[in-house]
């Protein structure tokens, strides 16, 4: 009898434990893959929004680095003057007309004592298009790409309105305007017009006094 009693005890004990029904295991198993979708899903936005971040902040930086080349020159200049550059030749800006212009010619001495002149330009049929040049003796060095504003420079007064004829200390004020590929590393979606990012970068800019 007493082995019997503990036969039955053992059997009702069993008998209460309860397992995980087939709609139990399905709803965790849906709030799992929920959970894992939810994640990869922010994990490809926060890479899609870095890689947006990391564009602008390369593409205003290398901005930024023009502007204060084109600063650095425009300051130590003895004289600077708006105007065209096409090809190897510098035409000034003509009397009574606006002094605006795609290069700027810029003059100054250096340490031995030789005058120098140096130039700045955009080329709109440069390759592969719209590249900002400094040209010293001859030489090109690519200074921007993408800016495709033709008239980058103006020759203003010091209240920031146009002149009209050369003045022996003009404001220079340089606008550069840039259409850049957002996304260097592939097309996003299926219009790639979409891909490109536009912005604007100005300054004005005076040389110093002449000693």
């Amino acid at each position: 009898m007493k082995i019997f009693f503990q036969m039955n005890k053992i059997a009702s004990c069993r008998a209460g434990v309860s397992g995980f029904t087939l709609v139990e295991m399905m709803l965790v198993v849906g709030i799992f893959a929920f959970i894992i979708l939810a994640i990869v899903t922010v994990q490809l936005f926060a890479m899609r929004i870095y890689t947006r971040a990391a564009t602008k902040l390369t593409a205003t930086t290398a901005g930024r680095q023009t502007m204060d080349a084109i600063r650095d020159q425009i300051r130590s200049a003895k004289n600077v003057y708006v105007g065209t550059y096409s090809g190897t030749t510098f035409t000034q800006a003509a009397l009574g007309t606006v002094q605006k212009g795609n290069a700027l010619e810029i003059a100054y001495t250096n340490g031995i004592t030789t005058n120098l002149v140096y130039y700045l330009y955009q080329d709109p049929s440069a390759n592969p298009t719209n590249i900002l040049y400094s040209v010293i003796n001859g030489t090109k060095t690519v200074l921007a790409k993408y800016v495709t504003n033709y008239y980058c420079f103006f020759a203003e007064d010091y209240q920031g309105n146009p002149l009209y004829n050369y003045q022996n200390n003009p404001v220079i004020h340089v606008v550069l305007q840039f259409c850049q590929w957002e996304y260097p590393i592939g097309v996003v979606g299926t219009n790639g017009q979409n891909a490109y990012d536009f912005y604007t970068l100005q300054t004005r800019i005076t040389r110093r006094s002449k000693q």
